[in-house]
């Protein structure tokens, strides 16, 4: 079992839970959560947390440290299951004007799934 290959939020969650050795119905209990509800996230039935803080306390509940690897990736796999923007870079944004202009201009280029994805390992290299 590999976490870093999980595609989906659910999926990957359920790597990191099962890693620690927590069982569903006592991570739901931990987090504040109805066992069903979290089944349904964790099988990709229902959705993801949207809110940083919902989020927060599942990295918590996982001994995630905040900004580590697999903390940013479960929140970016949260955004992406819903096709929105991570709620920890979504909430940071108002501070930074050029974000709007940087991905406009990312997507009035129509940059291949390829020129994508080295920007964004680019990105992930230098800064």
């Amino acid at each position: 079992m590999r976490s870093e290959t999980a595609k989906t939020f659910g999926s990957y969650l359920k790597d990191l839970r099962l890693k620690r050795g927590i069982g569903l119905r006592e991570f739901a209990k931990l987090i504040n959560m109805k066992p069903s509800n979290f089944s349904n996230i964790e099988s990709g039935r229902a959705a993801p947390p949207a809110n940083v803080e919902a989020l927060g306390v599942i990295c918590d509940t996982l001994g995630l440290g905040k900004g580590s690897d697999e903390w940013a990736r479960l929140f970016d796999l949260a955004a992406n299951d819903q096709k929105r923007i991570p709620a920890d870079v979504a909430k940071s944004i108002k501070q930074f004007e050029g974000i709007p202009v940087l991905v406009r201009t990312i997507a009035n280029k129509k940059l291949s799934e390829k020129q994508l994805r080295e920007l964004t390992r680019y990105i992930q290299d230098n800064f």
